[in-house]
């Protein structure tokens, strides 16, 4: 078999053929054996959900979506017509397959086979795109980040429905409600700012408190309303910050594979919009995207296609932005 970037292509490199890593990327299992830039890796957990459970699909969904975009030969310069950009040229990607988790593992446990699996992967440089799993994989994932960097603090930006600034659910402190406020209370955070934010609020979502905290809110009408460059002016040029994209900030209309879907929500150029102000105004160190329960979704896997291209338009604004940096 011809591998994806060498001369000679042949029709087991197609989308549907092959091993269904993400974007068609080369397998990896150390960062020592990866000749690559960027490292993907799933988190197939999702034990922290308080509604439809199913996220532990996502990264599976996710990747065999991505290969539709994966005739990019020699690393080569992929243009998109509709923002004006080039995007990924040169880029190499290394997929890490994903963190070993086990059926009833406790919180503690999970966290520490996430920080295994990561720890190396960030401490070599190369840029962590991370797969869930609902959205309490970010926890664990922003902690290994804070150790990589010896605690220096980084600027958190979410995209989600919902503010997961829960204390506690159902007596769990490490449930896809809380990973933002969990991470906020470790002092790895410099910032945070949270776009879409929407459905019904009670007490326990903690609005006040992580408004008293510094968070930037905007709400997903306001968001909407709004042009991208004004979204990003609060947040310091240069500055890093990781990005984390729960699915459900999409419209479920486009995107109803999620374990909570709400009414509303940011279509596919509105998100992409205020990803691409974000990657070009600060310097971005991760991302993830969350949530997608491909189980849910309609025909044609239309969430986890959303998610696989939005992951592409970030990390290629990233290293755009690092390109015209040198």
């Amino acid at each position: 078999m011809v591998a994806r970037g060498e001369p000679g292509m042949t029709y087991e490199e197609l989308p549907f053929s092959g091993i269904a890593t993400f974007f068609k990327a080369p397998l990896a299992t150390a960062p020592s054996t990866a000749d690559a830039e960027v490292a993907v890796i799933g988190i197939p957990w999702d034990q922290g959900t308080t509604y439809r459970s199913g996220a532990r699909m996502g990264p599976r969904a996710l990747r065999e979506a991505s290969t539709m975009w994966a005739f990019q030969q020699d690393h080569e310069t992929l243009y998109d017509g509709e923002a004006g950009v080039e995007l990924l040229g040169g880029v190499r990607w290394a997929d890490f397959g994903d963190v070993p988790i086990g059926p009833m593992w406790s919180a503690d446990r999970y966290h520490l086979a996430v920080d295994e699996r990561l720890q190396p992967i960030i401490a070599a440089g190369l840029f962590p795109v991370t797969l869930g799993g609902d959205h309490s994989i970010t926890y664990p994932v922003l902690k290994s980040m804070a150790r990589a960097r010896d605690g220096a603090p980084f600027h958190l930006v979410q995209f989600d429905t919902h503010m997961d600034y829960w204390d506690e659910e159902g007596g769990q402190r490490y449930s896809h409600a809380s990973p933002i406020i969990r991470s906020h209370e470790a002092g790895w955070l410099s910032g945070l700012t949270q776009y879409g934010i929407r459905s019904l609020h009670t007490a326990g979502d903690n609005i006040a408190l992580a408004k008293s905290r510094g968070a930037h809110i905007f709400w997903c009408e306001q968001a909407k309303d709004t042009l991208a460059d004004e979204l990003v002016e609060h947040l310091e040029p240069g500055a890093d910050a990781y990005i984390t994209f729960d699915i459900d900030a999409l419209d479920p209309a486009i995107a109803p594979g999620t374990g909570t879907p709400e009414p509303g929500g940011f279509t596919y150029y509105e998100a992409k919009a205020i990803l691409l102000a974000v990657a070009a105004r600060c310097n971005v160190i991760g991302m993830d995207l969350v949530e997608v329960a491909p189980q849910y979704d309609g025909p044609g896997q239309l969430t986890a296609l959303h998610g696989a291209r939005l992951i592409l338009d970030t990390v290629g604004a990233v290293f755009r932005r690092r390109a015209a940096l040198g």
